[in-house]
């Protein structure tokens, strides 16, 4: 009898454990959803005009662009990440 009574106290205990996962991840989750500001643009222009436009002064001339950067400390639960503690 008292292994039963063991059973269903590790029993318990694991879905105690599961639900208040599944209960901090979906609180976080809308931290990961939101948007990173990342942005597409997509070319309709032809390959050649492409060429055309990108003459080796304006290869030059060019500067990179801004990257975006991914802080998990910023996106997750500071619980998540020691790094983030």
């Amino acid at each position: 009898m008292a292994a039963r009574g063991r059973d269903w106290a590790v029993f318990a205990t694991a879905m105690a454990v599961a639900v208040g996962g599944a209960v901090w991840m979906a609180s976080a989750w809308g931290d990961v959803k939101r948007g990173n500001g990342v942005s597409v643009h997509r070319e309709t222009k032809s390959p050649e005009e492409i060429r055309k436009f990108w003459t080796p002064e304006r290869m030059r001339r060019a500067e990179p662009a801004e990257m975006p950067t991914w802080d998990p400390c910023e996106h997750f639960p500071t619980l998540l990440s020691p790094d983030c503690w």
